[in-house]
């Protein structure tokens, strides 16, 4: 199955962890990366990789129904290795892990829903980066040379963030409009996922 037949809302809508997640999301073995972790699963029932598939929906899936959805994202990983999969040294970094997550990204998820990824994490990047910076005004060294201050690019950063905030609104109100209207961007035909037949 090609990469653009997958690719609805949500393929995960329930978000009862405590089912396996292989019977609660059976299209998801369509897709080979998760299909070779499910061949890979030894444990009784594939609970070990259930857990690991429950543990990267959560994550990654900005889905309205997702109760991790608005914790950022440093700390949701942290949370989700301590509390859910029990782990306090999983390694979200471990190559295998970047790959699920990735395919996860790239074959579940919307455009729209893409974006609101792209958007949250660049605007929690910025807000961190304006909150470490101390403001500084222009300088002159003992040479005569001129050191520019970050006061002037701090407010312009201030300010853009409020540009990038309406930008993130307008995606939401795209994901709205996904979920009320049940279509895809650009026209195309909705595949089994996205009319809830997964």
């Amino acid at each position: 199955m090609s990469q653009n037949n997958i690719n609805p809302n949500s393929i995960t809508r329930h978000w009862n962890t405590n089912e396996n997640y292989w019977i609660t999301n059976p299209a998801m073995r369509t897709i080979k990366l998760f299909e070779d972790v499910y061949q890979k699963d030894k444990s009784s029932k594939k609970a070990q990789s259930s857990k690991l598939m429950w543990a990267i929906a959560l994550c990654c899936d900005p889905h309205d129904s997702n109760p991790w959805k608005n914790t950022v994202e440093k700390e949701k990983r942290k949370l989700i290795a301590e509390d859910f999969l029990k782990d306090k040294k999983f390694n979200w970094e471990h190559k295998e892990i970047v790959e699920l997550i990735e395919e996860y990204q790239n074959r579940v998820l919307t455009i729209a829903q893409k974006e609101l990824v792209r958007y949250e994490k660049k605007l929690v990047e910025r807000g961190d980066f304006i909150s470490k910076t101390p403001y500084s005004m222009d300088s002159v060294d003992d040479k005569g040379r001129v050191i520019k201050g970050t006061a002037d690019q701090l407010d312009k950063m201030v300010v853009n963030s409020g540009k990038v905030f309406e930008q993130l609104l307008n995606i939401k109100e795209k994901l709205i409009k996904e979920s009320t209207e049940g279509t895809l961007r650009g026209g195309a035909a909705e595949s089994a996922g996205e009319t809830g037949q997964f």
